[in-house]
């Protein structure tokens, strides 16, 4: 995916904040860290809890990756880490093997920076996380999360031309449903059409197809396709994400089966001014939360009360669909170049849902949109 240069740099990073932090190393579970930092990436990611993969990496940047048999090859052909251990057992944690690791990177004197904190999840049992911690001491693991969001949060170039490429990937599967759109079609068929044509332009998987569409259903946002046929009259809202070589998109458009409706026009103008509001106010050195603000305060505009409380109207994303940081009132986190995330407010009318989803990155010249399917209504008769 990158120069193999990029990943020894977020090694090498990633080392200094372990140093500045009092860490002698941290040991990653999580498919999304060890792809980031080494290069490899599982095949399944969370859809096999069996073997785990670990990868070390000290405070003074040697690193080590402990996995099976199974994907050591496809460890050496993909990954930086030349300190590749295998084992061979077929449940449970290799805890020997760890220790071994532990002690050959001058890990195991002292504290070990492990995925236990914000929005990071450990790729290992309950139990086998607990035998761990009783082998080491339970000193010596400390959570690592705000070291790898440090890093993980700012995007390189590399990694932002990748989440381009994903929403140009979705853009083409958006284009091929809205083509196929009919009164008859079931949604399932869309989302049949949905997922081929991201493979067929290239992404690895689909992430997720997601839509709603007919009177009474406008308030499903995370509905997955069902046997239902679309009808004249129809709102068909869809919102979609494709993974390409590892890398998310995700964002939605809305299409009307029959003829022009100027009210429906009026909404999707309002809901494209309410997130022209919020990338007019990314710059660097502005909080993400004044981001939300400039949304909520354009709602006011138009005569609409909305108060997100503790919700948020964007988010993070790279590795995983949703990262870092929020996009809400909550939010504290101040806009650098690299940071990527989506701009979503949205609000509901019986006759429609009305979000038109975008991502950007931050540049030193604002916000750079890096999706690119049209934002009106598309009309199909």
């Amino acid at each position: 995916m990158f120069d193999r240069n990029e990943h020894l740099v977020r090694i090498a990073r990633f080392a200094a904040l372990l140093r500045d932090g009092g860490l002698h190393g941290a040991l990653l579970t999580s498919e999304s860290n060890i792809a980031y930092f080494s290069g490899f990436r599982g095949h399944a990611p969370w859809t096999t809890f069996a073997r785990p993969n670990l990868l070390a990496i000290s405070a003074d940047g040697r690193t080590a990756l402990l996995g099976s048999g199974f994907v050591a090859p496809e460890m050496a052909r993909t990954s930086v880490v030349e300190d590749i251990r295998i084992y061979t057992q077929a449940a449970g944690l290799p805890l020997g093997q760890i220790v071994d690791v532990l002690a050959d990177l001058g890990m195991n004197d002292g504290r070990i920076g492990m995925e236990l904190g914000y929005e990071q999840r450990l790729d290992l049992s309950q139990f086998d996380f607990q035998k761990l911690c009783d082998t080491l001491g339970p000193a010596a693991v400390a959570d690592a999360s705000h070291l790898i969001w440090k890093l993980r949060m700012l995007k390189s170039r590399a990694e932002i031309d990748l989440i381009r490429k994903s929403c140009d990937i979705t853009a083409q599967a958006m284009r091929a449903c809205f083509a196929a759109a009919r009164p008859g079609i079931t949604e399932r068929e869309l989302g049949h059409i949905a997922a081929t044509t991201m493979v067929a332009n290239g992404a690895e998987r689909p992430g997720f197809v997601l839509m709603t569409s007919g009177t009474g259903n406008y308030g499903i946002m995370s509905g997955k396709p069902t046997e239902r046929p679309l009808q004249t009259g129809d709102v068909l809202w869809m919102d979609l994400g494709a993974v390409y070589q590892g890398y998310w998109s995700d964002f939605c458009r809305t299409a009307f089966l029959g003829k022009s409706q100027p009210h429906l026009d009026s909404d999707q103008a309002l809901i494209n001014d309410v997130n022209a509001a919020a990338m007019d106010a990314v710059r660097i050195g502005q909080s993400v939360k004044a981001v939300a603000a400039a949304a909520v305060e354009a709602f006011r505009r138009h005569g609409m009360s909305v108060d997100l409380g503790q919700g948020r109207i964007g988010h993070g994303i790279g590795l995983m669909s949703t990262e870092p940081p929020h996009l809400a009132l909550f939010e504290e986190t101040i806009c650098e170049e690299g940071l990527v995330f989506t701009i979503e407010p949205r609000f509901m009318r019986d006759h429609g849902l009305f979000v038109c989803e975008e991502i950007i990155a931050v540049t030193a010249a604002g916000a750079e949109l890096l999706t690119s399917s049209p934002r009106e209504i598309t009309y199909i008769h």
